[in-house]
């Protein structure tokens, strides 16, 4: 029971950040997938110059794709953007707009977003070429090192579990000691020996997985409805808690089992390789 609750408390742990970490994964994607270079074009281009410079720019590796949004599109999204105070932008309608027109462009790969930035800023005809720069970049960069650092945790969790299974297989060795000796008189070979321990070991593993995949199953669905599927803004939205946390249940007890048929594993052959 100390073994498969050590067990419990351990998985419980390997849950979350399980959770965690795909769901930075989810929102990481999201972010890079939405992720643009906005150019805006000097009035003097011409439309025929226009769609030159747009063929040109969808020439270039790495972008998936080039829209041209003209001026009073650009107000119109503006508008949008800040529809508490879109009467500010009331007074740029019509031959007023001073707004330019832009090209929007889709990236495949974040990673090429700033190189590809300065290409498109150099080439002429284009005033300015933003994607949100360095705070863009910090933030992709802050998820998948947060990504990467749950990661790890997970991988010691799981050591820590094999550990706990594996000496409560050993206390259990040293206290059938006689009856293995016993076995091992009567021509027992060792996988005889060796197969109840493991079995032992997927048991207690088991049983200790039990608990969080429940509390996985329940305890997302619950975080996911009271969050409305989303942390602070759209851009971070949360994975639906169907199938993931059933996923993840499941991940849970194979990593249960495993660790007991491996941590029993591995302390039976130690124990039966000193006693030959």
């Amino acid at each position: 029971m100390s073994a498969a609750f050590s067990m419990t408390i351990t998985l419980l742990l390997i849950a979350v950040f399980l959770l965690l970490t795909s769901n930075l994964s989810n929102i990481t994607y999201h972010i890079e997938d939405a992720l643009t270079i906005r150019a805006t074009i000097d009035n003097v281009v011409t439309d025929q110059e226009k769609t030159t410079l747009q063929k040109k720019i969808e020439k270039l590796p790495h972008v998936t794709s080039v829209k041209l949004s003209s001026g009073d599109e650009e107000l119109a999204a503006y508008k949008k953007e800040y529809e508490s105070n879109d009467s500010l932008f009331s007074m740029y309608e019509g031959k007023t707009n001073p707004i330019l027109d832009a090209f929007i462009i889709e990236v495949k790969d974040a990673n090429n977003v700033k190189k590809l930035n300065a290409q498109i800023h150099d080439m002429k005809g284009i005033v300015k070429a933003s994607y949100g720069g360095e705070e863009t970049d910090a933030m992709i960069q802050t998820f998948s090192s947060m990504r990467t650092g749950s990661f790890l945790f997970i991988i010691f969790l799981t050591l820590v579990a094999m550990f706990l299974i594996a000496n409560k297989i050993k206390m259990s060795i040293y206290t059938r000691k006689s009856e293995i000796a016993i076995m091992r008189f009567v021509g027992a070979s060792n996988w005889c020996i060796r197969f109840p321990m493991m079995l032992e070991g997927i048991l207690i593993g088991l049983a200790g997985a039990i608990v969080p995949a429940i509390v996985t199953v329940v305890g997302y669905h619950y975080v996911y409805l009271m969050l409305d599927g989303r942390m602070m803004s759209e851009m971070f939205r949360l994975q639906p808690s169907e199938p993931l946390s059933l996923q993840v249940a499941g991940i849970l007890l194979l990593i249960g089992m495993g660790v007991g048929l491996f941590g029993s594993f591995f302390s039976t052959s130690r124990y039966l390789r000193w006693k030959r």
